[in-house]
């Protein structure tokens, strides 16, 4: 299923090292006549093969890192910057999302120059219908980081007007939507063998529920307008009733099994062609020199709930903080690494002086940022952890049916629909085993359960970054100190735990968004930057 990823690359190596021109003129073709790219449907799908190789995702990036439920672990980490307070114009970690706009320029150049008279007509549509779903992709994750953008449509040359001003936010919502509305209507509905992983019928469908979602709330819709709430629940049903897709059996499985039924859009990886590095950055430190990145907080473990359904502060959970990591949400087992799980063939050991915990000798440790825990999401602990010799070959989920399911009910919640929410809520939490919410909870007690649900279930997924902002709680989560667990062993073997402070979290509303870096700004004088920068 992953042959398509050696062709891609055998052919861009091709490309790019036979090739000699300024690298501003660089195209995804360079060794081969433009011309023909635009009249044989082969080598036009080659070209975009390029642009899905640009896609960002994974746990190098790590959003979730720069919220109250994650830490990089270490202080280099590119989140950092958000979490002390020092993004500026220059210094914004994020801020290379912008550069999508030289990918929009080899989309916009495919979708002006391709000529779709010739050929087979169902391939040509299928090409046109995958370019605008990929420059929908783009630009919502521009619209994401940085509010209202250009919205540019032409491949623009040296001798054009550059100096683009930013459109607004709904404007930019507008001709994304149109864009994947089209792409829906262009595309198939799956793909066949070393076809997985190109854009279908349902994930233009799926990035239009997120992009309406998004739209809907708080942050994008200040008066509450009752019809973009609408619109974003049409835009989820209409994936739902696609009955295409399933929630994945297995929750531990999940990020291990590529292209399985869950997953609707995804970065496909195949080694030795292309292959991911999570093993070595984030296994836990310990573990054959990785560096135990993105580690998970206090705040996240605290939200995990007791397999009865009870969250752990509530009477008669039976939640032992002496023993806190027993009877939890199982999705608390896929996920987190803790002090005593097993791991390689090992028992975990994040006490103090602990294999994998804070006080020993490491040069990449940063000891006092230690959380206590270390993600355990996405890895495989059959992949050797070698610096340097990345074996990882799972792909990297972006948009999965979970999402879809979560997106709907919030859409409900919304409409005042919390019976229908909490249905589609409680199919999330029955795939792992979890308590269906009871019916007795309405209001704003299901709002909060279905932020836990959806902090729960897409934790590390690029998710939570975006969540807090849209909903504006980033003010009231991401402007306090964050909790790491302190666990020492006594003589005698005993262990015991204490909750800390691991470090303080700055917030400012500048972070709503991320800021338009000053070079774009020094070039355009009509490129007004974000408020607070």
């Amino acid at each position: 299923m992953k042959s398509h990823i050696k062709v891609i690359v055998i052919f861009l190596s091709t490309c790019f090292f036979a090739c000699e021109k300024n690298v501003l003129d660089k195209k995804p073709l360079d060794v081969i006549d433009e011309e023909l790219v635009w009249t044989d449907a082969n080598l036009a799908q080659l070209y975009l093969n390029n642009v899905y190789l640009q896609i960002a995702g994974g746990l190098g990036r790590s959003l979730d890192c720069a919220t109250e439920i994650a830490e990089g672990g270490h202080n280099w980490h590119s989140s950092q910057p958000y979490n002390t307070g020092e993004i500026t114009p220059a210094n914004s970690p994020y801020s290379e999302a912008w550069s999508h706009y030289s990918v929009i320029r080899n989309l916009n150049e495919f979708l002006s120059k391709y000529d779709m008279s010739q050929g087979d007509e169902t391939a040509n549509n299928q090409l046109r219908g995958q370019a605008l779903f990929l420059r929908a992709y783009f630009y919502t994750e521009l619209i994401n980081f940085f509010g209202g953008v250009p919205i540019i449509t032409t491949a623009q040359a040296l001798e054009d007007d550059l100096n683009v001003a930013r459109n607004t936010y709904d404007e930019c919502v507008e001709f994304i939507e149109e864009d994947l509305t089209t792409a829906a209507v262009l595309l198939p509905l799956e793909w066949d063998g070393a076809e997985v992983g190109k854009a279908t019928e349902g994930a233009a469908l799926a990035l239009k529920s997120r992009l309406l979602l998004y739209a809907a709330s708080p942050l994008n819709n200040a008066q509450n307008d009752r019809a973009k709430w609408q619109k974003a629940a049409d835009a989820a049903r209409a994936v739902i009733d696609l009955n295409t897709y399933s929630l994945y059996g297995d929750y531990n499985k999940l990020f291990l099994t590529d292209n399985n039924e869950e997953v609707i859009f995804d970065i496909q990886f195949a080694y030795p062609y292309r292959t991911n590095d999570w093993d070595y950055t984030s296994n836990p430190q310990g573990f054959g020199g990785a560096y135990g990145m993105t580690r998970p907080t206090q705040e996240l473990i605290d939200r995990y709930e007791m397999n009865s359904g009870k969250s752990i502060h509530e009477n008669g959970s039976e939640y032992n903080a002496a023993d806190p990591y027993i009877n939890r949400d199982p999705r608390f087992y896929a996920s987190i690494l803790h002090n005593g799980a097993s791991w390689r063939n090992r028992t975990l050991e994040t006490f103090v002086n602990g294999a994998s915990g804070p006080g020993i000798y490491d040069e990449y440790a940063t000891s006092n940022s230690m959380t206590g825990y270390y993600i355990k999401k996405f890895l495989n602990e059959s992949n050797p952890i070698i610096y340097g010799d990345n074996r990882g070959n799972e792909n990297w989920i972006l948009i999965r049916y979970a999402e879809i399911l979560l997106n709907y009910a919030e859409t409900q919640l919304n409409l005042g629909n919390d019976g229908e929410a909490r249905i589609y809520m409680n199919l999330v939490r029955e795939r792992v085993g979890m308590p269906g919410i009871p019916a007795a909870e309405i209001g704003d007690v299901l709002r909060n359960r279905y932020v836990n649900e959806r902090t729960i279930e897409l934790a590390f997924e690029e998710h939570h970054f975006f969540d807090v902002r849209r909903w504006k709680t980033a003010p009231e989560l991401l402007n306090v100190p964050v909790h790491k667990m302190m666990i020492t062993k006594g003589s005698n073997g005993t262990l015991s735990y204490a909750i800390q402070v691991m470090e303080p979290r700055i917030w400012r509303d500048a972070f709503y968004h991320l800021p338009i870096p000053e070079e774009e700004i020094d070039k355009n004088p009509n490129l007004a930057q974000n408020d607070g920068y």
